[in-house]
């Protein structure tokens, strides 16, 4: 902001620049400008009401991947109700779970459970006294709810459905037994709950955020009028971005991670950009009324917020990449919010503006003075300082960025199939808690192995069983694997005689093994299932080397291998992104680039820029790695325990999302610089001017955005904690270190070379016409 040139002036006064046209227009329909944007947030909060009704949950694999067609054929091909079931984890530390008072009610609630709608079968220890559903001390046992429905939406509902039966039965126990508790988990639960408390976690976070914010803004601004331009402006663009994006899940799959995206950006930066237009309308703009100072203040401003806004949405599309619908969806949503926080800028609050005029000063809170010239002088004065010593503050500041991002080379991305990753209030995680008397937390972590016969004949025919026999026997025999269960591995002592002799006969295996085909057999009886539950001694990794390898080595003969469950999932989920992530790099950075260049003409400028937005995002991760992975002061975001690996999503989320956001900050100070040089040419004093001029937008909007991602950082879940500390870290140490101290010792540094080729000295292209 600050002094425009010459050029810029006569522009603007002619009506060439587009945005010039674009204030004359909001200023002679005001009215019609604002009645537009109340029908759209009317319809907005519409939208934003029941946009949870059409979003999706967490899909649970990557499509088209191996894994997914394993998990899709055990849904279709199978009628194993149990591959992944509702699991009901009971304590009760005064009964014992072979007494009768403990026993009765084991068959009255497995009976009630049964008839519910959706349930296919359910399996407990009253049905054949199995030692794997009770625990050694016979306190805890645990009920097997199989459902009938594959869809993710119809088995969430049947979740539902167990938790208001189990309610009653579970306050008729604690009659029995005042200490008794029970709690439904299992996987599906699980990604309901994590759906549930992911939409509370970000209106939640937004609760939090929206004082503090509205308190920055009453500082900076010193009247109640001019503070709540801004903030309301944040809470329009978000509403509005909610409605659109309740329209856009009802023409394609969006993800529920969508509302929380939108709410965290949309906050951010509609306020952002709604704080650049105030300012400059307040102290920058010319004009002798207030209808030309708004028709200077979008000719001005609009370029700037255009640019960054551009920018940001390109960092955003880089998600598009990714294989997951969730991060794909932030990127939508991000994207979404983004372009309606740049109309509103450019459209809404000029409107607002005209129409109030001079009582935007009204309701005073806070003396200021007209230009804050003592703000102004601080800023100088540091501008001053570091053009005499860049590489001093260089050294200083980039040293200190660098601390801050060093953790970020000891990532270790994966999962972690740890149960407190969960919230402890999460009745999923309360049933785990349960469970955990009971079995190991690997036993979440089962592989299901489908052996499929190529040959035409029954996975199970005479011929074939030799072959899978000696299969079971290698899988029982592997010191990384607790347990397997399978049509070849029925009870100890039986043969591979046995076995031939019992597959041959169907009457037989009808009598004797009646569950079978339900099971291990497909439909077609072309399939046999192997599930192999991972030792308790090894780790994530390890299962996950263990799915590699089971999917690469079926049994001898004409056999195909698929394998499904978590673990192969995880590795999936891990190839893709891998792949993926080259592809999001280039395209942000690599479009970035050229959108810089096209806006300064410059060489050096769109390298710097792309350069310094790294750091911000290295800080970001860095930030995440040191809290979350190394357990530094881990207490203070509420984190119960280090995570063993964390979530690649998140480096991908941090980003792509700060590294636009980022830039939101360089463009503002580079546009800044930009015009204090097309006036003399003077490298160093327009970096000095362009720094005091617009530095404090800078650090305010910036505190504004520490304050809306740090809300999240109070969220419950881990991944939206992580998500809100980087972005928290990568805004601050962006608006602080790089953009105040950095990036004008860059300036500094590289002189006239910063403006090569399009804005040279008058002299140097006199130089240059003469040869």
């Amino acid at each position: 902001m600050g002094r425009v040139s010459a050029s810029q002036t006569r522009d603007v006064g002619r009506g060439r620049d587009p945005f010039t046209r674009l204030g004359r227009a909001v200023v002679r329909h005001p009215w019609g400008v604002l009645a537009t944007w109340l029908v759209a947030i009317a319809l907005g909060a519409w939208g934003a009401h029941r946009l949870g009704q059409v979003t999706l949950g967490v899909e649970g694999g990557v499509p088209g991947s191996p894994s997914r067609r394993a998990g899709d054929a055990l849904r279709t091909d199978f009628d194993n109700p149990f591959i992944d079931p509702v699991v009901v984890a009971v304590s009760a530390p005064g009964l014992q779970v072979d007494a009768r008072p403990y026993l009765d009610w084991i068959r009255r609630t497995q009976r009630a459970l049964g008839l519910l709608p959706g349930v296919r079968r359910v399996a407990s220890y009253a049905d054949e006294h199995e030692a794997r559903l009770r625990s050694t001390d016979g306190h805890v046992t645990m009920l097997l709810v199989g459902l009938a429905t594959t869809d993710i939406t119809g088995r969430q509902q049947a979740v539902r459905a167990v938790r208001t039966e189990l309610a009653p039965l579970t306050l008729a126990l604690a009659g029995i037994d005042p200490q008794a508790r029970a709690a439904v988990t299992g996987g599906t639960a699980a990604d309901l709950d994590v759906n549930s408390w992911s939409a509370e976690g970000g209106d939640r976070a937004e609760k939090h955020a929206l004082p503090l914010t509205l308190a920055i803004l009453l500082v900076a601004f010193g009247t109640l009028v001019a503070a709540s331009l801004p903030f309301l402006t944040g809470l329009t663009t978000t509403t509005v971005s909610l409605g659109l994006a309740f329209g856009l899940a009802r023409l394609m799959p969006v993800s529920n991670l969508l509302g929380n995206v939108v709410t965290m950006i949309g906050l951010a930066i509609g306020i952002d950009y709604s704080l650049l237009i105030v300012t400059h309308y307040r102290e920058h703009a010319h004009g002798a009324n207030p209808a030309e100072r708004v028709v200077s203040t979008v000719a001005l401003a609009g370029r700037t917020i255009c640019w960054s806004g551009l920018t940001v949405i390109i960092g955003l599309l880089g998600l598009l990449f990714s294989p997951l619908l969730e991060t794909r969806s932030v990127g939508i949503g991000g994207a979404l919010v983004v372009c309606v926080s740049v109309l509103a800028a450019l459209t809404l609050l000029p409107a607002v503006l005209l129409l109030l005029g001079p009582r935007i000063d009204w309701l005073p809170v806070l003396r200021r003075r007209p230009g804050r010239p003592g703000l102004v002088a601080f800023w100088r004065g540091l501008g001053g300082w570091i053009v005499r010593r860049p590489w001093v503050t260089l050294l200083l500041a980039g040293g200190c960025a660098l601390a801050i991002a060093a953790p970020a080379l000891r990532v270790n991305t994966g999962f972690s199939n740890d149960r407190w990753f969960l919230p402890k209030a999460m009745e999923s995680r309360q049933g785990l808690e349960i469970l955990a008397a009971l079995r190991s937390e690997n036993a979440a972590l089962a592989l299901h192995v489908i052996v499929r016969a190529n040959d035409k004949r029954a996975a199970l025919a005479p011929a074939h069983v030799a072959a899978l026999h000696t299969y079971a026997r290698r899988l029982e025999t592997d010191r990384r694997i607790a347990a397997v269960a399978s049509p070849l591995s029925l009870r100890k002592g039986l043969t591979l005689e046995d076995y031939v002799a019992l597959y041959a006969d169907p009457a037989r295996t009808r009598r004797d093994y009646p569950t079978i085909s339900e099971l291990y057999v497909s439909r077609d009886a072309q399939a046999a299932l192997f599930e192999v539950t991972p030792a308790d001694h090894i780790d994530v990794k390890e299962i996950g080397a263990l799915a590699r390898e089971l999917a690469g080595q079926p049994p001898a003969g004409p056999f195909v291998v698929m394998v499904g469950g978590a673990p192969a999932e995880h590795n999936d989920f891990n190839d893709y992104m891998h792949r993926s992530l080259p592809r999001i790099f280039g395209f942000v950075v690599g479009v970035t680039l050229l959108l810089l260049f096209l806006a300064f003409r410059s060489f050096l400028l769109p390298l710097k820029a792309v350069l310094m937005n790294l750091l911000a995002v290295g800080a970001g991760i860095g930030a995440v790695v040191a809290v979350f992975q190394f357990g530094w002061l881990n207490a203070l975001v509420g984190l119960e325990h280090p995570v063993s690996a964390i979530p690649l999503e998140i480096p991908l989320m941090v980003f792509c999302l700060s590294f636009g956001l980022s830039m939101d900050y360089e463009l503002f100070l580079l546009f800044s610089i930009q015009r204090e040089y097309q006036r003399d040419f003077d490298n160093n004093r327009a970096t000095v001017e362009g720094l005091a001029s617009v530095a404090p937008v800078i650090t305010g909007a910036g505190l504004i955005m520490v304050v809306v991602f740090g809300a999240f950082v109070g969220a419950q879940l881990p991944v939206l904690k992580m998500t809100g500390l980087g972005l928290c870290v990568a805004v601050l140490v962006d608006a602080t270190l790089i953009r105040a101290l950095i990036v004008p010792a860059v300036m500094a540094i590289a002189g006239r070379w910063n403006w090569y080729p399009a804005h040279r000295h008058p002299a140097a292209r006199h130089a240059d016409s003469a040869k």
